[in-house]
């Protein structure tokens, strides 16, 4: 398939994505600032074919334009794109904290996953309403552990997560929300299909075994890696 990415230069997404290009799949990436995304693939000595099947598109995910650019399948030719949407789409944006106020942690852009879903859906409808671009791709989307009325949170970390993460979980649920609503629109949804990820508290360091669960039955962790999560949505959505 041909995939478009979403906030890849964090983390998991970063690392899905170093594993498709590997692969040899053709990616379009939207990022603020493409040297950013460039130095953080350094380390990982792609070949050059891999890094030629990379586009990298300049702007931001509430950038209409950009964003219907990078939803574009990429064509042979480099830096030109063919009349069709991609077949897949990973996204995994999200906005740093903001500490300011310790009793209110928020973010700095406290509705970024909801912004970029918004802008995201709103350019598919736009691209099949005027039969430019054919087809529906999938969707994997990264929210988060602790959005949901089943508990998939461990007990002691509750507090942490009601004070910490208040404002995030507020935008993911809204994210998911707009999911949930596009599917819901039967043959005028925007997406064939799609596949929220809700990792439990992303960490750094090395891979252990991943317990995974359903929105049904979910299953409690207190951390993953986000080299891990990346593998694993490569592994199940790609």
């Amino acid at each position: 398939p041909t995939i478009a990415f979403f906030g890849s230069t964090g983390g998991c997404t970063l690392h899905c994505l170093v594993l498709a290009l590997q692969a040899g799949y053709k990616c379009n990436a939207i990022v603020r600032t493409p040297e950013k995304l460039t130095t953080l693939l350094a380390p990982y000595n792609l070949p050059a074919p891999a890094l030629k099947n990379l586009h990298i598109i300049e702007g931001s995910a509430t950038d209409a334009a950009a964003v219907r650019t990078t939803l574009l399948a990429p064509d042979q030719i480099p830096g030109t794109f063919s009349p069709r949407t991609v077949d897949l789409i990973i996204s995994g944006i999200g906005s740093k904290p903001n500490f300011a106020n310790l009793l209110h942690p928020t973010l700095e852009n406290p509705t970024v996953c909801q912004d970029g879903m918004r802008t995201l859906l709103a350019t598919l409808h736009a691209l099949q309403a005027d039969e430019h671009a054919q087809g529906k791709p999938k969707l994997a989307v990264i929210s988060t552990t602790g959005v949901d009325s089943k508990r998939d949170v461990p007990v002691m970390m509750l507090p942490l997560y009601h004070w910490m993460l208040k404002v995030p979980h507020a935008d993911k649920k809204a994210m998911e929300a707009m999911i949930r609503a596009d599917a819901a629109e039967g043959e005028q949804r925007a997406l064939a299909s799609y596949l929220i990820v809700r990792p439990s508290f992303l960490v750094e360091g090395k891979d252990k075994k991943v317990r995974v669960g359903t929105e049904e039955e979910p299953a409690v962790g207190y951390g993953i890696s986000r080299t891990e999560v990346g593998r694993w949505i490569f592994e199940n959505a790609v």
